[in-house]
C-alpha cells in the first residue's frame, strides 16, 4: 500500500510543488536546510503541544513542518549539487527523530493519568522503528526491502489523524488510530522479514 500510494501521488505532487522548488533553488536554499528546519520544527511542535493535550493545534503545526518532506528531495534533485549520501542520512535521521517525538508527545500526555494507552504507544513506536530498521539493515546487506502494507507516510497520516480527531473531542479516535498503526506496523515488519528471508534463500 505504501509504494502504491507514493507512486500514485508522486507525479501530481511534483507538478504542484515544482514552482516552489524552482524558487527555493534560485534562492540558494539547500535540501539539507529544508530537512533540518522540517525535522527540528516537527520535534519542537510535537513535544510542545502534545504533552499539554493540545492535539489539534499541534497536528496543524506538525503537518506544516512534515510537509518539508515534499520539498527536500525535490530541491536536491533540481539543484546543481544533486542528492548525496550525507543529505540522505540527515533526512532519514531527522525523520526517525520526528516520528519518535510525535509518539513520545502523546505518550507523555496519557502517561500523566496512567492511561492504558501508554502501553500501546510504546508498542506502536517500537513496531514503527522496526519497519525502518529492517529496511536499513537489509540495504546494508545489499537487499532491496521497500514496500509493505504501511510505510512512514501511511503511519504518519493515521497517527496525526487520530491526534487531530482526539483534539476535536472524537471518542476513541486515539485508541483506534494507535491500534491500526500498531497492527499494520507489525504486519509490515513481518512482510519485510519475509522479503529478506526469501532474498537470502
Amino acid at each position: 500500500m505504501g509504494i502504491m500510494l507514493q507512486r500514485s501521488l508522486r507525479d501530481p505532487v511534483a507538478k504542484i510543488i515544482s514552482p516552489v522548488v524552482k524558487k527555493l533553488v534560485n534562492l540558494g536554499v539547500s535540501a539539507n536546510t529544508i530537512s533540518t528546519i522540517g525535522g527540528f520544527g516537527t520535534i519542537f511542535c510535537a513535544l510542545y503541544f502534545f504533552p499539554k493535550g493540545e492535539f489539534f493545534i499541534g497536528v496543524v503545526f506538525v503537518c506544516l513542518f512534515v510537509l518539508s518532506d515534499l520539498f527536500d528531495g525535490a530541491v536536491a534533485r533540481a539543484s546543481n549539487k544533486g542528492e548525496n549520501a550525507w543529505g540522505a542520512l540527515l533526512d532519514s535521521t531527522l525523520d526517525r527523530a520526528s516520528d519518535a517525538a510525535i509518539f513520545f508527545g502523546g505518550f507523555l500526555f496519557f502517561n500523566q493519568t496512567s492511561d492504558p494507552l501508554v502501553v500501546l504507544f510504546l508498542i506502536a513506536v517500537s513496531a514503527s522503528f522496526l519497519v525502518s530498521y529492517i529496511r536499513a539493515r537489509a540495504e546494508s546487506l545489499s537487499i532491496s526491502c521497500t514496500g509493505g502494507l504501511a510505510e512512514r507516510s501511511e503511519r504518519l497520516i493515521i497517527v496525526l489523524a487520530a491526534y487531530g480527531l482526539h483534539g476535536l473531542g472524537v471518542d476513541y479516535a486515539m485508541a483506534i488510530g494507535l491500534w491500526i498503526v500498531t497492527l499494520i506496523s507489525l504486519f509490515t515488519v513481518y512482510q519485510r522479514m519475509m522479503i529478506v528471508y526469501k532474498a537470502v534463500k
